[in-house]
C-alpha cells in the first residue's frame, strides 16, 4: 500500500498573479509528506487541482483562464522544483441545459494546444451531471480534443478526461477538479495489493463472501484510520480542510499490483468472463459500505493500459468495450484508458460518451472516459507506450454505427435533463 497522491484542491486569485500562496501550501505540504515517510507511508505525487471554467466564466484581465500563458510556465516552475508531480488546470464544467458560451468553446478549443506545451498539465470537462444535465455540445467538443490530442504523441491523451457526475475535490486526475475558497486536502491511494493480501488470507474456498467482505473492509478501515490521524492534524494545524480518502484501490501494472489479479482470486472467473460483473460488483459494493467517510470514486478501477491483469486478458480477446461499458454499472471509474484505433469516425466516440453518461446519469454514480486513439493503428494492434505506469495491449475496436446523423440529433437536442 502507498499513497498515489495527496492532492491539494485550491482556487488561483488574480490577486496573487506570482502564486505565492500555491507555493507555500505546497511547501507545508512536504511536511506531511515527511509526516507519512515517518510512519511508513509511501507517497508517490503531491498534485494540485485549480478550479474550473463553467457558464457563468468571464474571461476578464483579472481571470486566471485569461491569462493562462502566464499561469501555467509558473506551474511548471512548481513541478521544476519538485513542489509538485502534476497539476490539474483549467478544468471545465460543461454540465448545463443551456448552450455551451464562447468563453467555454475558447478554453476548450486551447486544450490540446496547452496540454502538449505544458508536459504536467492534466485537465477534465464534466458533461455531465444529475444536478445539471448532460451536454451533447459538451461531448462533441471533448470528442474533437480527444482526436487532437492523439496526433502525433497519442500518450498525450492519458492527460485528459471526460466526466459525469464527478465531485470536486476528488484526489485521483485527470478528472480533479477545486471547489471551494478555502484550500483542501484529499488522498488518493494504491493498495491493489491489499485487497490481494486480503483475499490470499481469506479465500473465497474455504470462507464464506460475507467473511471476506468484512476482511476487506476491517484492512481499509485500519488504512483509513492510519492515513486521517496523520492528515486531520496536520490539516487542522495549516488551515487545510481535510476531504478525505478515495478508496478506489489503484493498481500498479504488475502482477502482484493489479486489481485485476484481485478480482480472479475470488475464484469464479478470469476478467472478462461470465462472473465478472458479480466480482466487480461485489468487490466496489465492500469498499463502498465501509463505515468511514468516503470521497470521489471509491470503487472497483479498470483503467486497461494501467493493469497487467486487466491487458492481459483484452490480449486474449475477453475483454471489449461492450464489457467494459457493462462492468462501468458495477466499478467506481469507467472506461479508463482504453486505447482504441486513430482514424475512427468522431461520431462512434461521440456516441460512445453519450453511453456513458446515460449510464452515469441513470445510476447516479461518477463515471469518466478516458480515451486514447493510437495514431495510424487498428484494431487489434498492439499499442507501443514507454510508460511506468502502462503496460502495452491491443487497441479495442470501436464499431461505427452503419447509419447515424449525430448532427441533426444535436442541432435538435443540445442537452438533455432527467
Amino acid at each position: 500500500m502507498k499513497i498515489r497522491a495527496i492532492t491539494l484542491g485550491q482556487e488561483l486569485l488574480g490577486s496573487d498573479p506570482k502564486l505565492n500562496t500555491l507555493q507555500n501550501n505546497l511547501k507545508k505540504l512536504q511536511d506531511l509528506q515527511i509526516n507519512f515517510t515517518n510512519q511508513g507511508i509511501e507517497v508517490e505525487y503531491i498534485r494540485f487541482a485549480s478550479q474550473t471554467f463553467s457558464k457563468s466564466t468571464d474571461l476578464l484581465n483579472t481571470s486566471i483562464f485569461k491569462r493562462r500563458e502566464e499561469i501555467l510556465p509558473i506551474l511548471e516552475d512548481l513541478v521544476k522544483d519538485k513542489l509538485l508531480g502534476i497539476y490539474a488546470f483549467m478544468p471545465g464544467l460543461c454540465d448545463q441545459m443551456e448552450p455551451m458560451t464562447n468563453t467555454q468553446l475558447e478554453l476548450m478549443e486551447d486544450i490540446p494546444n496547452l496540454i502538449y506545451k505544458y508536459p504536467n498539465m492534466f485537465t477534465s470537462i464534466q458533461a455531465g451531471s444529475n444536478r445539471e444535465g448532460l451536454n451533447f455540445e459538451a461531448i462533441k467538443e471533448s470528442t474533437k480534443i480527444i482526436q487532437k490530442l492523439s496526433k502525433p504523441d497519442p500518450f498525450q491523451n492519458v492527460k485528459f478526461a471526460v466526466t459525469f457526475n464527478v465531485p470536486p475535490n476528488t484526489p485521483f486526475f485527470p478528472s480533479a477538479y477545486h471547489i471551494g475558497s478555502l484550500p483542501k486536502i484529499s488522498i488518493a491511494l494504491e493498495t491493489a495489493d491489499e485487497v490481494i493480501t486480503v483475499l490470499k488470507e481469506n479465500p473465497p474456498t474455504s470462507t464464506n463472501l460475507n467473511n471476506v467482505k468484512k476482511a476487506i473492509q476491517t484492512r481499509f478501515t485500519e488504512i483509513f484510520d492510519q492515513i486521517s490521524g496523520i492528515a486531520k492534524p496536520f490539516c487542522k494545524k495549516n488551515g487545510f480542510i481535510f476531504e478525505g480518502i478515495d478508496f478506489s484501490p489503484a493498481p500498479y501494472p504488475t502482477k502482484e499490483k493489479s486489481i485485476g489479479t484481485a478480482l480472479e482470486q475470488l475464484g469464479l472467473c478470469k476478467f472478462g468472463e461470465p462472473g465478472t460483473v458479480f466480482s466487480v460488483g461485489f468487490l466496489t459494493e465492500a469498499l463502498q459500505s465501509i463505515d468511514r467517510p468516503k470521497i470521489g470514486f471509491s470503487g472497483f478501477m479498470q483503467p486497461l493500459l494501467e493493469d497487467y491483469i486487466i491487458a492481459r486478458r483484452n490480449n486474449e480477446n475477453k475483454v471489449d468495450i461492450s464489457k467494459l461499458l457493462l462492468y462501468s454499472t458495477m466499478c467506481g471509474l469507467g472506461l479508463d484508458c482504453v486505447p482504441i484505433p486513430g482514424d475512427l469516425d468522431p461520431a462512434a466516440i461521440e456516441l460512445l460518451l453519450m453511453d456513458l453518461g446515460m449510464i452515469s446519469l441513470r445510476l447516479k454514480k461518477p463515471l469518466t472516459a478516458r480515451l486514447m486513439p493510437i495514431a495510424e493503428k487498428k484494431a487489434g494492434e498492439m499499442t507501443e507506450f514507454d510508460f511506468e505506469y502502462f503496460t502495452n495491449s491491443k487497441i479495442c475496436d470501436l464499431q461505427v454505427p452503419n447509419s447515424h446523423d449525430l448532427i441533426a440529433f444535436f442541432k435538435k437536442n443540445p442537452s438533455y435533463l432527467f
